[in-house]
């Protein structure tokens, strides 16, 4: 999500561009699973929704517009995958 989105890139450490997507494949969707889980608890708040698809479209805006803007191939993977997830 947006307010996190910047932690990824910076994390890209590995060796080759294959572990690095991994990585960050693995991230992203470790953060997706933890707002899955709080969706059926947060149903009931009228702000939820709201929230949570507005911070996930800002998400794939910037990524993409990011990742676009990129020359190395690690970046280009971890902001791809932060905007397609």
């Amino acid at each position: 999500l947006i307010p996190f989105h910047f932690w990824l890139p910076g994390a890209m450490a590995a060796p080759t561009p294959v572990s690095a997507y991994l990585h960050a494949a693995a991230m992203v969707k470790a953060g997706i699973y933890i707002v899955a889980r709080l969706a059926p608890g947060f149903s009931e708040s009228p702000c939820w929704l709201p929230l949570a698809l507005g911070l996930g479209l800002a998400t794939m805006l910037v990524g993409g517009y990011r990742a676009l803007r990129q020359t190395d191939i690690k970046l280009i993977l971890a902001y791809g995958t932060v905007s397609q997830l």
